[in-house]
């Protein structure tokens, strides 16, 4: 009983504190109007159209965000935002080297809601555009073959930013914010009847199928960023 009260007394001193300071310090200066980011995108990929290019599910993309907040009404916010990932995996199929190229932009609107100043959650469904290349070192017929497709998708997300900087004074008053995010994010699947390019080996060389590609999957981005 007695650990009980303490533990609710704990909590009610907690909140109590957090509403405070709430209270007590302005909203709109930890609202960035523009952000830039600078993170890691991990997705797996459990598609069997991946196998030849990786020996495990996980596709690790480097990832550049924009953003810039549109509208602002007492906690919440709306945002445009967009991110560019890129990674490369390499591998061997039927005994030949392999390498897969992903490009993937998305851009859309980001819901956010501050608990406190500096914290807000969000959440976003962003339309996503993805051009793979994939590639087949041919020793038979001594040439490369690719296997080059747009996708198009959407990701799904919800995540949270914690500033951890804020500069007190100056015209410009940078904040660092660390943010991480989970969601889900889907793509098309794309063909990979692997051709050499025009040109290039034997005429008409009969084409190499690795069947078809989806890099559709679950995926968690974490990312340093900062806002304005």
């Amino acid at each position: 009983m007695n650990a009980r009260f303490g533990l609710a007394s704990g909590l009610m001193v907690a909140f109590s504190l957090l509403s405070g300071i709430a209270r007590a310090e302005p909203l709109a200066p930890h609202q960035p109007y523009a952000q830039a980011s600078l993170g890691v995108r991990v997705s797996k990929v459990s598609d069997a159209g991946y196998d030849p290019f990786a020996s495990s599910d996980e596709l690790t993309q480097v990832s550049l965000g924009l953003g810039g907040t549109l509208l602002r009404y007492q906690r919440f916010s709306l945002a445009a935002i967009g991110f560019w990932d890129y990674g490369a995996k390499s591998s061997t199929a039927r005994g030949s080297a392999t390498e897969l190229d992903v490009h993937r932009l998305t851009i859309g609107p980001e819901a956010r809601y501050h608990l406190l100043p500096p914290l807000y959650f969000f959440v976003h469904a962003l339309p996503a555009f993805a051009h793979t290349s994939a590639s087949l070192e041919d020793g038979v017929a001594g040439v490369t073959r690719y296997a080059r497709h747009w996708s198009y998708g959407v990701d799904a997300a919800a995540g949270a930013a914690f500033e951890v900087y804020a500069a007190r004074s100056g015209a410009v008053r940078p904040r660092i914010w660390a943010i991480a995010e989970g969601g889900y994010g889907y793509l098309g699947s794309t063909s990979l009847e692997m051709q050499p390019d025009a040109g290039e080996g034997p005429q008409r060389p009969a084409p190499v199928d690795l069947g078809t590609l989806s890099l559709s999957g679950p995926y968690l981005r974490v990312s340093a960023a900062v806002g304005f």
